[in-house]
C-alpha cells in the first residue's frame, strides 16, 4: 500500500471539493461519507491528512459513554480524530507563519485565545473551548482538515510524518509528568516510578522518565502490553510492589488501580493521575491527608507540550505506536484493535486506498 501524492491548492481550489471521511452520527452509528469541504476562513489552514491515531476517546464518542456528549457539552455528529498529522494543502489570506507543502500536527485543545486560561497557556480551562474530533471541531477521520493556524506546528525534519502522530499523547503524557515535577519540588533527584498502565499514554510516560534518568517499573495485567518495552524499564503484572515508589502514574481509568494506587503508596508518594474514566467509588481521604500524600491530575495539553514532543520525539524509540496503518475505509477493524488491546496503537491513513 502506498500514500497517494500530496497535491498543494490554494484555497479557491478547494470550492466545491468533497473529503471522504468517517462521521459519528449517534451512539453505535458511524460510516464512511463524502462530507462537503469548505475552504479555510482567513485565520485558517487546511491540511490533507496523512495519519490519524486511533484513541480510546474515539472509541467512547461511538459508544456514547464520553461525559462530554452525555453531558451535552458535545454533540453529534462529529469526525473523530485528534492525533493527527498532515501537510499544509490551503492557507487563509491572513497565515503567514505555513506554507502550502509544510509538514504539520494539531493541537487537540482548542481554546478562544482570549480569556484568562489562554492566556496562560491552558486551554483546558477556557469555556469556550473546542476540541479537535472531540467538541465542535471535526477532526482527523478525513482526508483533509481544517483548523486555526495557531493551533499548528512544524514537523521537524528529523520526524517523518508517521512518527509524528504520535506527537499528540506525547504531549499528554508530558504536560502530566510536567505538574508531577511541580508537586515534587525543586529537587530533582532521579526519583523511583511505578506507571499503572502499559497502554500507549503510560508507556509514553515510562519512556518518558527513563530518558530522564529516573528508575521506572510499568505494571500491566496483560503480558503482551509489556513485551518490547525498551529502555531500562522494568515490567511487573503485580501491584503488590507500590509501596516501595516515589512516585505513582495511574493510566489505566480503572477503579482497583486507581484504589491500589492511593491506598498501597507510601506515606510522603507523589501520585499522577491520568487515567480516564474513573467510576464513582467510596474513599476515606484519611489514606491522603494522614499519609502526606500529594495527588495531582492531568489531562491534554498545549502549545508548550507540542513543541517539547516535537523535539523529544527523535530521542525515543516510539516504533511500537507506529506498526499497524490501516486505509481509513477499515476504521472499524482499527477500534476493534483497540477495544480488544490487540495492538498498542493503530494509526489510520486516508491516503491509502
Amino acid at each position: 500500500m502506498q500514500l497517494q501524492p500530496y497535491n498543494t491548492h490554494q484555497p479557491e481550489s478547494l470550492i466545491g471539493l468533497n473529503s471522504r471521511a468517517v462521521v459519528i452520527h449517534g451512539v453505535g452509528r458511524a460510516s464512511i461519507e463524502q462530507i462537503a469541504f469548505t475552504p479555510p476562513a482567513p485565520d485558517e489552514v487546511t491540511i490533507r491528512v496523512a495519519y490519524v491515531g486511533v484513541c480510546v476517546t474515539d472509541l467512547e464518542i461511538v459508544d456514547g459513554t464520553l461525559g462530554y456528549y452525555q453531558d451535552q457539552i458535545a454533540n453529534y455528529p462529529i469526525v473523530p480524530g485528534h492525533e493527527v498529522s498532515g501537510v499544509v494543502t490551503a492557507t487563509g489570506a491572513e497565515v503567514a507563519d505555513l506554507s502550502l507543502g509544510d509538514r504539520v500536527v494539531v493541537e487537540c485543545i482548542h481554546g478562544c485565545g482570549r480569556c484568562r486560561s489562554c492566556r496562560r497557556a491552558a486551554p483546558i480551562g477556557c469555556i469556550h473551548r473546542s476540541e479537535l474530533g472531540v467538541i465542535g471541531k471535526n477532526g482527523g477521520y478525513s482526508e483533509f482538515m481544517t483548523a486555526p493556524a495557531r493551533f499548528f506546528h512544524r514537523i521537524p525534519a528529523s520526524v517523518d510524518l508517521r512518527t509524528a502522530c504520535v506527537c499528540e499523547p506525547l504531549a499528554v503524557a508530558l504536560k502530566g509528568l510536567s505538574r508531577l515535577a511541580l508537586a515534587w519540588g525543586a529537587n530533582d533527584d532521579a526519583r523511583r516510578c511505578a506507571v499503572l498502565g502499559a497502554g500507549p499514554l503510560g508507556r509514553l510516560c515510562a519512556m518518558v522518565l527513563n530518558h530522564r534518568g529516573h528508575s521506572v517499573t510499568l505494571f500491566d495485567q496483560d503480558p503482551p502490553r509489556l513485551a518490547d518495552v525498551g529502555g531500562t524499564i522494568e515490567v511487573s503484572q503485580s501491584l503488590d510492589r507500590l509501596s516501595e515508589f516515589d512516585a505513582l502514574i495511574e493510566a489505566t481509568g480503572q477503579q482497583a488501580a486507581l484504589a491500589a494506587t492511593l491506598n498501597e503508596s507510601r506515606a510522603g508518594a507523589t501520585i499522577l493521575l491520568l487515567g480516564l474514566p474513573y467510576e464513582r467509588a467510596a474513599f476515606s481521604f484519611e489514606r491522603i491527608v494522614a499519609y502526606d500524600k500529594v495527588v495531582v491530575g492531568s489531562v491534554g495539553s498545549g502549545p508548550a507540550e507540542f513543541n517539547t514532543a516535537l523535539s523529544l520525539l527523535p530521542s525515543l524509540d516510539t516504533s511500537a505506536f507506529t506498526r499497524t496503518v490501516l486505509p481509513l475505509a477499515s476504521f472499524s477493524e482499527g477500534w476493534e484493535f483497540a477495544r480488544t488491546r490487540a495492538r498498542l496503537k493503530v494509526l489510520l491513513a486516508p491516503g491509502i486506498e
